[in-house]
């Protein structure tokens, strides 16, 4: 889940890393839609990413982060507040956190390729089958 420049992150991680790469199934949220349906899913448990920005879609993603937390759902939450994204210009910097936020997804995405002895190289049918 994200919102703003970071949504293309989200997006990316979701279809290209969680699904293709280690079949974990997986939707890319944005923040400001997740209460357009999407947070009917939320209980104890269910597993969220959520790439919190600066800027100006910040508040979509801190409600988002409110109410995921309020009804207990398993959060991971990498926030570019925290990553020092605020010591650049407030002119520019909410404009890197996807940037940003893909440099430490694929740190994490490493991690979890190496916790599931599942790697990122592994495909059932993409470069093996007719499609």
């Amino acid at each position: 889940m994200g919102s703003g420049p970071s949504f293309g992150a989200a997006h990316q991680e979701s279809i290209c890393i969680l699904l293709e790469m280690q079949w974990i199934n997986s939707a890319s949220i944005h923040s400001g839609e997740y209460f357009h349906g999407p947070f009917e899913i939320t209980e104890p448990g269910t597993p969220f990413i959520l790439l919190q920005s600066s800027g100006r879609t910040r508040p979509l993603d801190d409600r988002a982060i409110r109410f995921i937390e309020r009804y207990q759902g398993k959060l991971q939450l990498i926030d570019a507040d925290k990553l020092g994204i605020q010591d650049l210009s407030t002119d520019v910097g909410e404009y890197f956190c996807g940037l940003l936020h893909n440099c430490v997804l694929d740190v994490y995405n490493l991690a979890l390729a190496t916790a599931r002895n599942h790697p990122l190289t592994t495909r059932r049918y993409m470069w093996k089958v007719e499609y």
